[in-house]
């Protein structure tokens, strides 16, 4: 988890928009890298967890649900 916390700050920090997906079970994890490496306020886009156990037809379904939501965060600054 911390390493693509740490992917996307960085790459936020240089003007670039990002989204970190990560499962639910990261929350508390993820809240505090983003807390510590200075973007206290980096959103990650949560998704059910764990995605291990899903079949490929319910991951599937998982990333059209938020495929929106990526779009959106990744053009909002053009």
């Amino acid at each position: 988890m911390s390493c693509s916390v740490h992917d996307v700050i960085r790459i936020e920090k240089a003007g670039v928009p990002t989204v970190n997906v990560a499962t639910k079970g990261f929350v508390d994890e993820g809240e505090a890298q983003s807390k510590l490496l200075g973007m206290p306020d980096y959103e990650s886009l949560w998704v059910t967890h764990p995605v291990a156990i899903l079949s490929s037809e319910q991951i599937e379904n998982l990333a059209m649900e938020v495929a929106d939501t990526v779009a959106a965060r990744l053009t909002a600054w053009t």
